[in-house]
């Protein structure tokens, strides 16, 4: 299984950026990420080479917690929190919901940044819960019923009973800083730990692959088990990584490994990669071997971009054979990432036309959301998450597999 599978997701959010023309593109991912799904939906939201961006947060299993991150939060900081969650025990995650509602408490439930978020799931040390309270007259209750309160040691059982514990754990709770939570009383004696500096998680360096697999032992008695020793291999890989991959795990041959993928430049290609390195027939390896070598030669052109462009087009039936053709085969088309709308394609047509460097009013006169459809349509332009990916020579995508049946060329209409 791949990192997709096996991490949960706990966030679900949405990436934009403001754009003059007032078509802001945007993007939704699931948290925590691989680096290339983070660096993927940063692309779609049109952010590449910026770093000004909005997100929020759309749903998070931890429900408090969407209205305490900000809109102007790093999807890398982000990610990495979505990524320390799930390592939290249950009493560590009541601890942390008790840190939130302390902060919170204190500043009038103002936004709480990552940083400090994150060191909050590294601060458990001195937390305490006390599960029976939920108001201050259990507090109360409990605290004296366990000795908590030195001056009550000494009261008699008839005393005891006309005690207000209510007032005895209002006291101790404003005295202390603690929260009641859901899930009980929760209090935090010391400081919050500073493990994390802001910006740790945001990568200086793009990954130094182009796919990155996990390889574990099979066995051929019985499915894969993930409690086997994994090593990770990054492609594009030589002979050589790969038999050290395989010693690495006690595998003879790469037909006792088991491949999953971990990370994809292309992170459309995730399933289809796992779905053909299931499979039994072939070089599976050898496959994705060389598509690994196609995707970073592409990024080393500027191509990649197109090519996930025109992954999106393709047909979801797409094999992992013709993905591998469609990577020799960006040239046939053109992404224009820079138009995100019918609208702002025909803007440029007719500043184009008419050797306008602005807009000259022409939104006010001219339906340019229409006429930039009717150029779509002429001109087999598509709509992507990448932007407008215009066909160089009159074919379609499609029609770049050579499926059998298929005609070529562009129909006028």
């Amino acid at each position: 299984m791949s990192v997709n599978a096996r991490e949960e997701k706990n966030f679900s959010v949405e990436l934009s950026r403001w754009n003059p023309s007032g078509i802001n593109p945007s993007a939704e991912i699931a948290l925590p990420a691989t680096p290339y799904e983070l660096a993927d939906a940063l692309e779609r939201a049109g952010t590449a080479g910026d770093t000004v961006y909005s997100v929020e947060v759309l749903s998070c299993q931890l429900g408090y917690l969407p209205q305490f991150i900000t809109p102007d939060a790093n999807l890398h900081e982000l990610n990495h929190l979505a990524r320390r969650l799930p390592a939290l025990s249950e009493w560590e995650l009541d601890c942390f919901e008790g840190m939130v509602m302390m902060d919170a408490v204190q500043t009038q439930y103002a936004p709480i940044p990552l940083e400090r978020l994150i060191n909050m799931t590294h601060s458990m040390a001195h937390c305490q819960v006390a599960y029976e309270a939920h108001d201050d007259a259990s507090l109360g209750k409990f605290y004296a019923d366990n000795d908590f309160v030195p001056a009550l040691e000494k009261v008699s059982d008839e005393v005891y009973a006309y005690l207000d514990f209510g007032k005895i754990g209002r006291e101790m709770r404003e005295g202390e800083g603690g929260v009641f939570t859901p899930h009980g009383y929760v209090v935090q004696n010391g400081e919050i730990a500073v493990c994390y500096h802001s910006g740790d998680a945001i990568p200086l360096e793009k990954p130094d692959y182009a796919v990155l697999l996990r390889v574990i032992k099979g066995y051929f008695s019985g499915p894969a088990q993930d409690s086997e020793p994994a090593v990770y291999l990054k492609l594009p890989a030589g002979d050589g990584a790969l038999m050290k991959a395989m010693d690495a795990v006690g595998a003879a041959s790469p037909e006792e490994c088991v491949f999953s993928v971990e990370d994809c430049m292309a992170p459309f290609l995730t399933e289809k990669i796992n779905d053909a390195l299931y499979a039994s027939e072939g070089d599976r390896y050898g496959l994705v071997n060389e598509l690994a070598e196609q995707l970073r030669q592409l990024e080393t052109e500027n191509r990649l971009p197109t090519y996930k462009a025109m992954l999106e087009e393709a047909p979801g039936d797409l094999s992992l054979e013709e993905a591998l053709d469609l990577a020799s085969m960006t040239e046939e088309f053109k992404l224009l990432s820079d138009s995100v709308s019918p609208a702002e394609y025909a803007k440029k047509e007719i500043q184009l036309m008419l050797s306008l460097s602005d807009d000259n009013g022409m939104s006010l006169f001219c339906n340019l959301d229409g006429y930039g459809r009717y150029l779509l349509e002429q001109r087999g332009t598509v709509e992507t998450v990448y932007g407008l990916l215009e066909p160089q020579n009159g074919i379609t995508v499609e029609q770049c597999l050579n499926r059998p049946g298929q005609s070529f060329g562009m129909e006028m209409k």
